[in-house]
C-alpha cells in the first residue's frame, strides 16, 4: 500500500473523517494546514486534500504543494475553492441544487461518460450524487469521469500536466460524511479510498 497523507483544518468534519472513523487507517499522517512547511511531505506517495480547508492557509503553502506535484507525489483535490497554486485549474460557479432527490425521476445534473473505468468499478454512479459545488474546465489530455450537464467537469484525472497526477473534484464528501448527514458521501469514502490506494498512487 502507498503512503498516504491528508490536509487537514481543525474542522469537527476534518476530525471525525480524517481522524476518527473506519476511514482513518487509510491516511499514513494527517497534516494540519498550518503545518505544511515542516511536514516532509516528501516522504508520502499522495497527498489528500479535502474541500473547506481555510483557503488562505492552504494558499499560503502553495509552492510547497506544487513541489510536491512537480517532483512526482500524487494529490487527490476536493472541493470547489478555486486553486491560485494550481493555476492551471479553472473552476466554474454552477448554482448548487441541495434537493434534487425530492423530486419524482429527479436529476442530480451529474453524468458518467466513463463508466468503463475501474473508477466505476469501486464507486457506482450512484453513490457520486448527491451534489456538487460548479465545474472545471480540465486540460485537453485529462480524463473526465464525471460531468455535469453541459459537459463540463466534475470529477477528471490528469496524468499528463505535472510529474504526479492529479485528481481534481468539487465533490465533497469529507465535509458531508463529516458532519453526519449525505449517506452517499459514506458509500464513496467505502470505495474510493480503497480504490486509490490500490489503483491511483
Amino acid at each position: 500500500m502507498s503512503d498516504l497523507a491528508a490536509l487537514y483544518g481543525g474542522s469537527a468534519p476534518h476530525r471525525r473523517t480524517l481522524l476518527e472513523s473506519e476511514y482513518a487507517r487509510y491516511f499514513d499522517e494527517v497534516v494540519h494546514v498550518l503545518d505544511i512547511p515542516d511536514s516532509g511531505l516528501d516522504a508520502f506517495d499522495g497527498l489528500f486534500i479535502p474541500s473547506r480547508l481555510h483557503i488562505e492557509a492552504r494558499n499560503a503553502h502553495g509552492d510547497r504543494l506544487r513541489e510536491f506535484l512537480e517532483d512526482g507525489g500524487d494529490v487527490v483535490t476536493f472541493g470547489q475553492q478555486p486553486d491560485p497554486w494550481m493555476p492551471e485549474i479553472e473552476w466554474t460557479h454552477r448554482p448548487t441544487n441541495f434537493w434534487w432527490w425530492l423530486n419524482e425521476n429527479g436529476d442530480s445534473g451529474l453524468r458518467f461518460p466513463r463508466r468503463d473505468h475501474s473508477f466505476f468499478e469501486h464507486i457506482p454512479p450512484s453513490d457520486c450524487e448527491w451534489h456538487f459545488h460548479g465545474s472545471f474546465d480540465p486540460p485537453q489530455e485529462a480524463d473526465v469521469l464525471i460531468e455535469d450537464d453541459e459537459g463540463d467537469a466534475v470529477l477528471y484525472i490528469d496524468t499528463e500536466t505535472w510529474a504526479g497526477q492529479t485528481l481534481v473534484t468539487t465533490l465533497d464528501p469529507t465535509y458531508h460524511f463529516g458532519s453526519h448527514f449525505m449517506p452517499a458521501t459514506d458509500r464513496f469514502l467505502s470505495g474510493f479510498l480503497p480504490w486509490l490506494h490500490d489503483e491511483f498512487l
